[in-house]
């Protein structure tokens, strides 16, 4: 490892520093990959099948697991959940608001993906069910409705915010009703609209 002469305020060297530092002094979020595949004008989801949010749809994802890196992840839990293996994956959101997830701090870093057909998939793993739901949104009564159509329909209610950029800002749009687990809904509506 390299290790430079140079000293900070307190006169350490790199060594001394990194010798005296404390991890444990920052509490550290856990990190997961969630994985937003389309196919034309469908989007693949898993049916949760534990908690929380168990029975309701969710991307594709999971927990990062020590030394991995985010695509990795992000490649292993996509074939895990569903099957789907070989999807090329660009990075496209971050999500960091806390509460997103009951369980704990999580921040998950959220890939996105075009098929030009459907691949065979299946819930594996923790997915009770995967497959392609055909998304659409509308705008009734100043709430913006996403429809979710496969084996059921599932539309979620969203009062959506919008970022200084213009884009859905993901920590601010409500979720007001539906069925999807996390912030999912939020970052499917956003990644729908950045396609475009």
């Amino acid at each position: 490892m390299y290790m430079d002469k140079k000293v900070n305020a307190k006169g350490q060297t790199l060594e001394e520093f990194l010798a005296a530092y404390n991890p444990a002094k920052y509490r550290h979020p856990a990190v997961t990959a969630d994985c937003v595949v389309f196919c034309g004008d469908s989007v693949l989801l898993v049916r949760r099948g534990n908690h929380p949010y168990i029975g309701e749809l969710a991307f594709p994802g999971g927990f990062a697991e020590p030394g991995e890196s985010t695509e990795t992840t992000a490649c292993r839990e996509l074939e895990e959940e569903t099957g789907a293996v070989g999807v090329p994956m660009r990075q496209f959101y971050t999500a960091s608001t806390p509460g997103r997830d009951p369980r704990d701090w999580t921040v998950s870093v959220c890939y996105v993906a075009e098929l030009g057909e459907m691949p065979s998939v299946a819930g594996g793993d923790d997915a009770a069910d995967a497959r392609f739901y055909r998304c659409s949104v509308r705008d009734e009564d100043g709430l913006t409705v996403l429809t979710l159509s496969g084996a059921e329909t599932t539309e979620v209610k969203l009062l959506v915010k919008r970022d200084a950029f213009g884009k859905v800002d993901v920590n601010a749009t409500e979720v007001l009703g539906g069925g999807m687990a996390f912030d999912h809904a939020k970052i499917l509506l956003r990644a729908m609209e950045e396609r475009n």
